[in-house]
């Protein structure tokens, strides 16, 4: 009776000297009940989250929930209505492979150790991020590590971020234990379709080794990689179906899938022939990554049905594809109501860049800004949304404090973890963000973007020599585009009139579309935000920039 009043005491002194028992977070409730959350990551590719007009329809339409009335994605607009969803998120390099590279390891792409990226870059030079960063052999990465966490690790559809010095050398593939075929053959044909098969196998064991229990319905890149016609095309039933057989593999044990779909990216869904989406809902079901597959896929409603639904809907029928996309996530959404896991799986959506008014290969928002939503039942209020920066750096850090991981344990990680803005922060998590993609190098805080542009030795040496060089359909320009690949780099040129500046600032606030370079009326904001761009340079030993960083 004593102890019992001696509790009550220590209570009610506890209560009247203003002692308060801190409230705990989502993430630290699930540490100590041990239920970590099932995480899928689901991603398109080439998405910007900025409607357009219809001048420019045929450029890929963002979701309902970014805003574009003339798109039909109930399912998605759903999870994120009562999810959250983040209008500032940003990749670090806007084309495909760095963006995927960044996702998977927290790291800045311009840290890659790859071979094929070393190759390229020595140590002591100058990098250009491009689609040259690859996932290391022997290097920590986001998978791996939920792997030590406990959690099975899934991975379907696209990864053009493993092995870059195969993906484009077919006359070798009969060296590295690919089989052949040429572009014009029948998938129908079994020989044709064995080998197509036994090569999307070769890819599924290969991603493995970066830290996958499981791996089916991939690309090693990019669909024309596939080297066939009939295969130029997007099925994403196909992967679909794969997706929803590694939840049902799963099991018991908390689950991380990486799920990365072909669309938009050319070619592109919308491209009509006679009437037709001939690569996209008008293509044959049973062509795949690995031949022909003679399945009905009954795991997704047919492609008439979406037609359908687009149109009873009174949207625009040629971005019926992002429906199929969303009948895809209300798929998965449907398995893990089947087996009792949607309450504690937080399922992310976004894309691994955006190409609008062809900022693909830019930093500018075209390129760089992405949609992105998050919903988790157990762990998310409905209706929240976050107006603070966030960039695909903080991925990794996140999934992996969800997880249980302690972050101080991991050897590099660029981003912050985004727990406690799941939990209802609305506290910033970066004063800044930074950005790299071939010759430019850029940041931008929440007011103000600064963008860069220096060469390497041999480009500026061409500059100073008056070298007119060639580019993609002839074109003829004094300056290197940022990357390699000329037929991005002419349209990003094109189409955005300060590509080739030395130095560009943007007054984001009151010029959200970059239209002013305002960079030589404002010397001490340039000086300002130059300062931060090259702190953030030095973190990259030996890696030049210009004079900025010798």
């Amino acid at each position: 009776m004593k102890s019992k009043l001696q509790f009550l005491l220590f209570l009610l002194l506890a209560l009247l000297s203003g002692i308060v028992v801190p409230k705990k977070s989502g993430a630290d409730v699930f540490k100590e009940k041990k239920q970590q959350p099932n995480i899928i990551f689901i991603m398109t590719d080439d998405q910007s989250p900025i409607p357009i007009n219809a001048e420019t329809a045929k450029q890929s339409r963002p979701f309902g929930f970014n805003g574009d009335g003339h798109v039909h994605t109930p399912i998605i607009d759903s999870l994120a209505k009562n999810g959250m969803v983040f209008t500032r998120a940003y990749v670090s390099s806007s084309v495909c492979s760095p963006s995927r590279y960044t996702t998977l390891t927290g790291r800045y792409a311009g840290r890659c150790e790859g071979k094929s990226f070393m190759k390229l870059h020595p140590k002591g030079k100058m990098t250009r991020v491009e689609n040259n960063t690859e996932l290391e052999d022997n290097k920590e990465n986001l998978p791996r590590l939920l792997q030590k966490a406990g959690y099975r690790t899934g991975f379907v559809g696209k990864s053009h971020v493993v092995d870059h010095h195969l993906l484009n050398k077919r006359n070798s593939w009969k060296e590295i234990g690919l089989k052949t075929y040429e572009k014009g053959d029948d998938p129908k044909l079994p020989e044709i379709s064995d080998a197509m098969t036994h090569n999307h196998n070769f890819w599924a064991t290969r991603i493995k080794e970066f830290g996958f229990d499981y791996a089916n319905g991939v690309h090693a890149a990019n669909l024309k990689e596939l080297y066939n016609d009939s295969l130029n095309i997007h099925n994403l039933e196909w992967r679909n179906k794969a997706a929803l057989e590694f939840i049902d593999e799963a099991g018991d044990d908390p689950f991380f899938l990486y799920y990365s779909e072909t669309v938009p990216h050319g070619p592109a869904p919308w491209i009509k022939r006679n009437g037709k989406y001939i690569h996209g809902l008008d293509s044959n079901s049973k062509f795949t990554g690995e031949g022909y597959v003679d399945d009905k896929f009954e795991n997704m409603p047919s492609r008439e049905q979406i037609k359908k639904e687009v149109a009873n809907a009174e949207k625009d029928p040629d971005h019926a594809w992002l429906t199929w996309f969303d009948e895809a996530v209300g798929a998965v959404v449907e398995k893990l109501k089947e087996k009792g896991k949607l309450e504690n799986t937080l399922i992310v959506i976004s894309s691994d860049h955006g190409n609008y008014n062809f900022g693909k290969s830019t930093i500018y928002e075209g390129g760089i800004k992405i949609p992105l939503m998050m919903y988790w039942p157990a762990g998310i209020k409905p209706g929240s949304k976050y107006d603070e920066l966030i960039q695909n750096i903080d991925y990794t850090p996140t999934f992996l404090d969800l997880a249980g991981v302690d972050l101080n344990s991991v050897e590099q990680l660029d981003g912050e973890s985004l727990t406690e803005v799941l939990n209802g922060s609305q506290k910033s998590v970066h004063d800044y963000l930074f950005f790299e993609l071939g010759f430019a190098r850029g940041m931008m805080t929440k007011d103000w973007k600064y963008i860069t542009v220096r060469y390497n030795e041999k480009a500026q040496k061409q500059i100073n020599e008056g070298v007119i060089l060639t580019g993609w359909n002839n074109h003829k320009y004094k300056q290197p585009y940022y990357i390699r690949n000329s037929h991005l780099g002419y349209h990003a040129a094109l189409l955005n009139e300060h590509y080739f500046d030395r130095n560009q600032l943007f007054d984001m606030k009151n010029d959200p579309k970059e239209d002013q370079n305002i960079a030589d009326s404002n010397p001490k904001k340039v000086k300002e935000m130059q300062k931060i761009l090259v702190n953030t340079l030095k973190s990259f030993p030996g890696r030049p920039y210009g004079e900025l960083v010798k």
